[in-house]
């Protein structure tokens, strides 16, 4: 039986911490925002996003570039799945 790679729906977002140390507060947060079909084919329909540690501020927001250029690389709707809890 093949295994039907399973997509985040539309409005999903992850969040992952840039922590110097455990128990520093973030440096930064690399967001991920699942838009809805068409806004990003090439990325899954996936906006990126850099934002201050207390979320303050959005550093950089893309479509492409360097997150694209990793991100691409997952077998799983552009997300590394290992690293969800």
């Amino acid at each position: 039986m093949v295994k039907k790679e399973r997509k985040f729906p539309f409005g999903s977002i992850i969040v992952r911490e840039k922590l110097l140390h455990p128990k520093a507060a973030p440096e930064l947060l690399a967001v991920m925002i699942k838009r809805e079909a068409g806004f990003n084919p090439k990325a899954g329909d996936w906006e990126f996003l850099i934002l201050t540690g207390d979320a303050a501020k959005v550093k950089s927001r893309e479509k492409t570039g360097g997150c694209l250029e990793c991100h691409s690389r997952s077998a799983s709707d552009f997300v590394f799945r290992s690293h969800l809890r």
